[in-house]
């Protein structure tokens, strides 16, 4: 058992758990226990009657149904050598994120699906999302079905204190840590126990590339589901997310990607609109900002507004510091180029999803290999930018907060 100290303990705001005794005991990774715990958890979320207005919360609900938890579990089993026990590492420590407040869940389900107790520390801005998990965690956690979970599971909320921070450092087996880069960096500069693991996301950037022919051979409705697809990945989270897309890059001939534009930023503006409603505030930084990269930015050749919902940042050519170039709100920077290799020379290890549309996997596979990219870390098709799963960031975050015992 953790023990607080009382000057620690007066510090921190406890949202879920009981300070008193917080266990760092391990478990087996995938514990039958832990996935009902969250298999119950998507149930009571996917429960709740305004469930539909939080599409973050309806995500992560799915994610963690029993039938994809126990595909998880499956995998890991079959990879793992036939004499061998995965255990978790014991206590982990998860600084979660503000800017996409529904990842404290996804930390905490990969803490408990590696076999660890866990400490979370919440951010401190308010969000629906995070209101909504912590009440179903309670209610769930208040069964005496799941007081084992609970003894191993603590969220907090408390200030930037560097006092705090090393007690759990130094107390923790893991620490995961989402933020940007300097998060990452102060939280390395503090001192955690000698046989600690890590797990760090820091400031990532991510891409879309298109086909243009792709696009021009869609009828009506095979328009309005890639506009479906694209709006989950620009609008769900303001483009805040790591994985959500800045840049599109068009492979293929300039008059073909001009009538190929021509066809899909109507219609996905058309779209948005009915769905997407930002503030006075957000347009106002949206505008200021797309000014700034005009003024700024040799390369900009035009800014093209679809009204407040969409931004197109027409550039001539990449720069080297193009993972710097980014936009909110319904704002890309756009690129035409002549193929899918003349992206590789400005992917650095920032870069971190390509969405893909229109390109065969067998390309884009051949493309990661053959340039032999430092950065990009997941492909996915369109619509998929913001899937969250225990593969993230190039990490297997399960056997990273886990340990193989061989037994021989």
């Amino acid at each position: 058992m953790i023990r607080i100290p009382a000057e620690i303990r007066a510090k921190l705001e406890v949202v879920i758990g009981d300070p008193q005794q917080v266990s760092c005991t391990p478990a087996p990774v995938f514990d039958p226990l832990r996935i009902d715990f969250l298999a119950d958890l998507s149930r009571v979320l996917l429960a709740y009657p305004q469930a539909r207005e939080l599409p973050d919360v309806v995500t992560f609900a799915y994610w963690c149904r029993r039938a994809n938890l126990a595909q998880l579990a499956n995998r890991y089993r079959a990879g793992d050598a036939q004499d061998a026990v995965r255990l978790g590492l014991g206590l982990s420590f998860h600084i979660c994120p503000s800017n996409v407040p529904v990842n404290f869940a996804f930390s905490l389900a990969f803490g408990l699906l590696s076999g660890n107790a866990c400490v979370l520390r919440l951010s401190s801005k308010p969000a629906p999302a995070t209101e909504r998990i912590v009440a179903a965690l309670t209610q769930l956690l208040g069964e005496q079905k799941y007081a084992e979970v609970a003894e191993g599971l603590l969220v907090l909320r408390f200030e930037r204190d560097d006092d705090v921070n090393r007690f759990w450092l130094t107390a923790a087996d893991a620490r995961v840590v989402w933020g940007g880069d300097a998060t990452v960096e102060h939280m390395r500069s503090l001192p955690c126990r000698p046989r600690s693991r890590e797990v760090a996301f820091p400031d990532r950037y991510s891409f879309c590339v298109l086909e243009p022919h792709a696009v021009l051979a869609l009828d009506h409705a095979e328009m309005l589901a890639l506009c479906g697809r694209l709006y989950n990945d620009l609008y769900l989270m303001d483009q805040a997310a790591c994985s959500s897309p800045q840049l599109v890059a068009w492979i293929g001939a300039a008059h073909d990607v001009v009538a190929a534009q021509a066809r899909l930023w109507p219609a996905l503006a058309q779209y948005a609109r009915s769905r997407y409603a930002a503030s006075a505030v957000q347009m106002m930084d949206k505008y200021v900002d797309a000014c700034r990269h005009a003024v700024s930015n040799e390369r900009v050749l035009a800014v093209e507004q679809h009204g407040n919902v969409l931004y197109r940042i027409g550039l001539s050519e990449l720069a080297q510091d193009q993972d710097s170039r980014r936009g909110y709100f319904g704002t890309i920077h756009e690129v035409t180029l002549a193929s899918l290799d003349a992206l590789a020379p400005f992917v650095n290890e920032r870069y971190q999803t390509l969405t893909y549309f229109g390109l065969e996997r067998t390309a884009l596979r051949d493309f990661v290999v053959a340039q032999r990219l430092r950065g990009v870390d997941r492909v996915v098709p369109v619509g998929r930018a913001l899937d969250m799963n225990i593969v993230w960031d190039g990490y297997d975050i399960v056997a990273s907060l886990s340990r193989v015992v061989d037994i021989q």
